[in-house]
């Protein structure tokens, strides 16, 4: 593996060589000149891109209410993250597709992978699920509670949802709900609520957490990875599809009833 230093750079296929990126950092190699694929390696394949194009829809869902600056290798990361979720499921290589029983594995994963909730966070946000919202509790947070640079004056707490279906390859507009602590008085207990409806598609719910400074009046976000996190706290699958089990009437022949010295005596079924 080489790493591209010249002055025009590139990615994909160019004469027998592809440049891709590794880490951050644009990387060259050659191509093989024959390549062999048998068919199990065909099958792995076919379940690697079912993994990643389900990694892909969750990126894209959750782009438009991420604040934060996610690390150079969330793709790698998610698609590994959905291949062990797409794995736990059906056995058969190349057929494979997301069971939504197993999509709660990927609860705690890391969107900003040099900081995760627990080291900036007094607290662990919790999902209580209700007919028509989800809401997490913020208790009251004294001076110094959550983690912070010194020259931070303000939290952002922010809670994301977004349902998902992946056999559609589709996904709703994510929502969400967020409070702005001033780190220089105490905060107050609070509650953020967003509106949730069960239905067709799992619901992944990220918590996030952002640092700003105040100057002259205005709120700048820090770029310091130390003190920006995105979890994915929970997942809430679909609805379960219902199960129609027929009914059938069946009619059948009526034997005499006798009654003998008040005894109740039924002729047995054939």
């Amino acid at each position: 593996m080489g790493k591209q230093r010249s002055i025009v750079r590139y990615t994909g296929k160019v004469g027998n060589t592809v440049g891709y990126y590794h880490k951050g950092k644009l990387c060259i190699r050659s191509l093989p000149e024959h390549v062999n694929i048998s068919e199990a390696t065909k099958r792995s394949a076919t379940d690697f891109g079912t993994a990643s194009k389900a990694g892909k829809l969750v990126r894209h869902a959750l782009k438009p209410e991420l604040g934060i600056r996610h690390d150079s290798d969330l793709t790698n990361r998610l698609n590994t993250s959905m291949l062990k979720v797409l794995y736990a499921g059906s056995k058969q290589r190349g057929a494979r597709n997301i069971n939504r029983k197993y999509l709660d594995m990927l609860a705690g994963f890391k969107l900003n992978v040099n900081t995760e909730l627990d080291k900036l966070l007094p607290f662990k946000p919790q999902v209580v699920q209700n007919a028509n919202s989800l809401r997490i509790a913020i208790p009251a947070i004294e001076e110094g509670g959550i983690r912070h640079a010194k020259n931070t004056t303000h939290i952002e707490l922010k809670a994301i949802a977004v349902g998902l279906n992946f056999s559609e390859g589709n996904y709703e507009q994510a929502v969400s709900a967020k409070v702005l602590i001033d780190l220089r008085k105490p905060a107050a207990a609070t509650e953020l609520v967003l509106p949730f409806k069960a239905g067709d598609t799992e619901t992944i719910v990220v918590f996030q957490v952002r640092a700003f400074s105040e100057e002259g009046g205005k709120r700048y976000a820090s770029g310091n990875r130390k003190y920006f996190a995105a979890d994915i706290i929970d997942v809430i699958p679909s609805l379960p599809e219902e199960t129609i089990v027929p009914t059938y009437n069946i009619e059948r022949e009526q034997k005499p009833v006798f009654m003998w010295k008040d005894t109740l005596v039924v002729p047995q079924m054939e």
